[in-house]
């Protein structure tokens, strides 16, 4: 059964009251069951609140009789919904029923003034009815909220038939976790699957997931709020601030390859053959500076510029690693300390990690981190590889946590704040020379929307977000597809909310 988190606009930090109810989504012949309010021209679901002692199934059966006068069959449980809103998180339990026989109807003298009475309607015109909700932003929060909750389980119930594009993508995942940000602040947060089967543990809202390439978007953060402080100008070569190794050229030569090209992947820099792969938590740790001599498998070609920085782009897990080692000598600390101290914390975020060994033997005593599968579907060896290169991939993250720091971001480019100021927000989505699909830490999609996506052996994610209506998607999961976003269905999730 799936979950899905509606976080109204309006809801407060913390809620103090409660209500758990169950809806029904009732069809036959193409037309669903539908209450209707004939004094107000509201149209609902039909479904109430549990009663003491009732279980959901119960609860549904009693509510659709009383409200319709038609006896149900519970067929299957497919939504657990989540609503907040100002003090209130209202849960509900969501089945689609068939209906059994007719039984006696019995309102409340509220539902009576109401002029509630139960007609049947096309589906597709309740879809779209319920899908205009934003109409009603301006004239009543409640039936605003109240429509995009009927219009989120109905498409929900339309995923559940085997030709539903939405279900494919997700059947072809163990587990799928999904984040939204609407243009009026509205977040729906949406899991599918399991995170561990093995365990038989299933995706939550806590469930960290493997952030792969999204990692190079923090890294960008972190070195532009580094350049903030004074302690580094991107535009300068990166060796003015490395000691304990130096990039060359293939000439042998220092590199004048500045902070910003490595940071574009223009920086001249190739990885080796098949890098940055397949290193397992058993195998011996690797150091920094063995993976940019290319002196293990994990990367087997030294990182030089063998092209003329800024000429090509070439992308590199390899020009992060550089990226990493800079930082950690600039500010004498490991680097996943200093992105926490620069972005995790100033954010309240308690889920988002980077994936040191000791910090997977940590995390995975929690059991919220998602177990990785290969191509078949298979557990890799060890549950979640060893991945040296924090800077490039690291991090583990979930979507509700990675949602937050593109909010932040977009705030940033917009006026500026905590995180970045407004000219580092915007130098990072300024396109490189050359490549005007190429931002720094990111990707450039047209008008005002961003991209940061990430595949790896244990998973694969995007992030896409609009600067200019701070719309956000986020998609995580935890298989190799074999196939890129676009054709896995990852790219599709995140259109969800982009047109």
């Amino acid at each position: 059964m799936k979950t899905v988190e509606i976080l109204g606009a309006n809801r407060f930090e913390k809620y103090t009251k409660t209500r758990e109810g169950s809806r029904a989504v009732i069809v036959q012949d193409g037309k669903i069951l539908l209450t209707h309010e004939l004094h107000s021209g509201w149209w609902l679901l039909p479904g109430g609140g549990m009663e003491e002692g009732e279980t959901p199934e119960d609860c549904v059966i009693r509510e659709v009789e009383e409200e319709t006068g038609i006896l149900v069959r519970p067929i299957r449980r497919f939504l657990f919904i989540k609503e907040y809103y100002e003090e209130y998180c209202y849960t509900g339990y969501c089945f689609a029923c068939e209906v059994t026989g007719m039984g006696q109807m019995n309102l409340t003298d509220a539902e009576k003034r109401r002029g509630v009475q139960p007609e049947w309607i096309p589906l597709q015109d309740a879809i779209k009815l319920f899908s205009k909700h934003e109409s009603y932003a301006d004239i009543s929060e409640e039936k605003r909220g109240s429509y995009q909750r009927e219009y989120t389980v109905l498409k929900e119930y339309m995923e559940l038939h085997p030709e539903s594009i939405v279900r494919q993508i997700y059947e072809r995942f163990p587990g799928v976790s999904c984040a939204y940000r609407d243009a009026a602040g509205r977040e729906i947060l949406k899991y599918n699957g399991t995170a561990d089967k093995e365990n038989s543990i299933t995706v939550d809202g806590y469930t960290v997931f493997p952030a792969c390439s999204i990692s190079k978007f923090i890294t960008a953060i972190t070195v532009m709020n580094l350049q903030e402080q004074g302690l580094l100008n991107i535009d300068a070569p990166v060796n003015r601030y490395l000691d304990k190794w130096k990039l060359h050229t293939t000439g042998g030569k220092e590199s004048d390859a500045t902070i910003s090209s490595l940071l574009s992947h223009t920086s001249g820099i190739v990885d080796g053959e098949d890098s940055f792969y397949g290193l397992r938590r058993s195998d011996p740790e690797i150091g920094l500076l063995d993976i940019l001599e290319g002196k293990t498998a994990y990367n087997d070609r030294r990182a030089i510029t063998g092209k003329l920085p800024g000429s090509e782009f070439e992308y590199s897990d390899a020009g992060y690693c550089v990226l990493q080692l800079m930082i950690e000598e600039i500010m004498h600390c490991a680097f996943e300390d200093v992105v926490a101290k620069l972005v995790f914390e100033p954010l309240g975020l308690k889920l988002s990690f980077y994936a040191t060994l000791q910090n997977l033997e940590l995390r995975g005593k929690n059991k919220n981190m998602a177990a990785g599968y290969d191509e078949e579907g298979s557990l890799i060896p060890g549950k979640y590889p060893q991945v040296p290169d924090l800077a490039a991939s690291g991090l583990w993250s979930s979507p509700s946590e990675l949602m937050v720091i593109a909010k932040a971001f977009i705030d940033a480019a917009k006026g500026g704040n905590s995180l970045l100021s407004k000219e580092s927000a915007q130098e990072m989505i300024r396109p490189a020379e050359n490549f005007s699909w190429v931002g720094l830490g990111l990707f450039l999609r047209g008008d005002n929307t961003l991209v940061s996506q990430g595949w790896g052996e244990n998973g694969q994610c995007m992030l896409k977000m609009d600067v200019a209506t701070g719309e956000v998607s986020v998609i995580m999961t935890n298989k190799n597809p074999g196939v890129d976003q676009s054709e896995s269905g990852v790219e599709q999730l995140a259109c969800k909310i982009f047109g």
